[in-house]
C-alpha cells in the first residue's frame, strides 16, 4: 500500500485574513453584547490577545466563554494612543482557556487603525 494513501486530507483554510502573532502587551476587556443574554449571565473579562487579524483574533483568558457568545471587545495595543473599539465580536471556537473571535461590527476608523497596527506588526515593526 502506497504511503499517500494513509494521509488524511488537507484542511482547507476558511479565514479570510491572515493571521499574525500578537506582539507582547496585547491586552482587552470584554463584554456581553448588549442585547444578547447567552453570554454566561453578566461575565465581563480580561484577556491576551495571542495572535490578530484586521477579521479576527485568538484570545487566552481565565473566562469561560461558550461558541457563538456576542460579545463588544476593547483592544489595547501597544504603541496605540487609544483603545480599539469592536462593537460586536462572535466567538467562533473554543477551548483549553483559549478562544478565537470574529470582528463582525466595528466603526470604519478603528477598522483602519487594526488594519494598520497588523501590517506594522507583520513587518516586525513593533
Amino acid at each position: 500500500m502506497d504511503q499517500s494513501d494513509k494521509l488524511a486530507p488537507a484542511q482547507k483554510e476558511l479565514r479570510q485574513h491572515q493571521r499574525r502573532l500578537a506582539p507582547p502587551g496585547c491586552l482587552l476587556s470584554f463584554a456581553p453584547f448588549a442585547p444578547t443574554t447567552s453570554f454566561n449571565g453578566d461575565v465581563e473579562g480580561e484577556g491576551v490577545i495571542l495572535n490578530l487579524s484586521p477579521g479576527g483574533c485568538k484570545i487566552t483568558s481565565d473566562v469561560g466563554v461558550k461558541v457563538g457568545d456576542a460579545m463588544s471587545l476593547i483592544l489595547l495595543l501597544p504603541g496605540e494612543s487609544s483603545p480599539t473599539a469592536v462593537d460586536l465580536a462572535l466567538v467562533r471556537w473554543g477551548g483549553d482557556a483559549c478562544f478565537g473571535v470574529e470582528f463582525v461590527s466595528m466603526g470604519t476608523v478603528e477598522q483602519a487603525r487594526l488594519r494598520q497596527f497588523v501590517a506594522v506588526a507583520s513587518v516586525g515593526g513593533l
